[in-house]
């Protein structure tokens, strides 16, 4: 077990509130492996992807996703990997993503991690030495996912002054929880972070725009519905008039960037605490209904991926729903995964219940 190595890696990568919201991540995927999303649950989750955009004027233009592949290869296999092969299961719901954000004029990247023995080098990882992990790139382009080399592909991106930010300063309870979760799923995390942290902003150092990501996406067994997910751990606020979760308004504009173009709809995952810190339950929320149910003043919020400050946008906390084998069912799927269809409905609901109040 290298979790205690991993875990002490992570902690110089993260802040603290990335961490939790990691946290919640891994959890999800631990319960996702353990079928309490029911059995077809495994089918129905895939892993998200980094957003990002050149240091450039016109960066919103040119948005990639990059998605990590989850385990580290030997040297010598990334010479003759197919493509398709090498996902094998994976391969067609993944080409059914990258399909979806290509329509959003989102190129797509799939990036796989290599080092010589095919093992991360954990102590060098330590010192933040990360020369001697490799990566492949297979760009989709025209429905193939053709290879790159990576440092001629970033060669497009303008400057090289990118400096990597560091974490730290978890609590104890995060730690501990951290180290528990398995290792396969802590690898995930700490490949998705020597790609951010260590090729892009150490070995090429290259400033980015507006760097964010995808946590997750759920997808219907048809492969017709397709949810970008943000997963976050949270407990509710409260005051003398309401209940409610905040969350970043950016991670809204992101959502509507990625779904509007597909006519799709996007799922803001909660796993709630009290304040003592104890697991409720996991709270959903569409992004239709967050356009519908939003407050519209902006709060101030914490720190962002980039370290700006964030604003947040209040929710109603009667708007959330469980999260259960029955929300990611494919019949809800189906009624929810149009976000402008769902909108209208819901401005009809409304419409009705405006009128019942103010017009009798």
């Amino acid at each position: 077990m290298e979790n205690n190595k991993i875990v002490k890696i992570l902690q110089e990568f993260w802040p603290r509130n990335k961490a939790k919201g990691l946290l919640a991540q891994s959890i999800l995927a631990n319960e996702i492996e353990e079928n309490a999303f029911g059995k077809n649950g495994r089918d129905k989750f895939l892993p998200g992807c980094w957003l990002l955009a050149p240091k450039s004027l016109d960066f919103y233009k040119f948005r990639f996703s990059f998605f990590i592949h989850q385990a580290v290869i030997n040297e010598k296999e990334i010479k003759s990997v197919n493509f398709e092969k090498f996902l094998g299961n994976l391969y067609r719901p993944f080409h059914a993503i990258a399909e979806f954000l290509n329509n959003a004029g989102i190129g797509v990247i799939y990036a796989i991690p290599f080092t010589k023995d095919g093992n991360l080098p954990y102590s060098e990882i330590g010192k933040r030495l990360f020369e001697n992990i490799g990566w492949a790139f297979f760009s989709f382009e025209n429905g193939n996912f053709i290879p790159k080399n990576p440092i001629e592909f970033f060669k497009k991106w303008e400057g090289d002054r990118g400096r990597p930010s560091y974490g730290g300063n978890w609590d104890k309870t995060i730690t501990a929880t951290m180290k528990k979760q398995d290792e396969k799923i802590l690898i995930e995390l700490l490949l998705n972070e020597l790609f951010y942290v260590g090729f892009i902003k150490s070995i090429l150092k290259k400033p980015l725009n507006d760097p964010y990501d995808v946590d997750s996406f759920l997808m219907s067994m048809s492969q017709r519905f397709i949810f970008p997910m943000e997963i976050k751990e949270k407990f509710a606020g409260e005051n003398q008039h309401e209940k409610f979760f905040g969350i970043d308004a950016g991670r809204v504009m992101m959502l509507l960037r990625l779904c509007l173009p597909n006519d799709a709809n996007a799922i803001y995952l909660i796993r709630e605490l009290n304040e003592e810190g104890n697991f409720i339950d996991w709270k959903y929320i569409t992004l239709s209904d967050i356009i519908m149910s939003s407050s519209w003043n902006l709060q101030a919020g914490g720190p962002g991926m980039g370290g700006q400050s964030t604003q947040t946008i209040r929710l109603p906390y009667d708007y959330f729903k469980k999260f259960d084998e029955t929300a990611i069912s494919d019949e809800n799927l189906q009624i929810i995964g149009n976000m402008p269809k769902d909108v209208k409905n819901i401005a009809k609901i409304f419409g009705i219940g405006l009128s019942s109040k103010f017009h009798k």
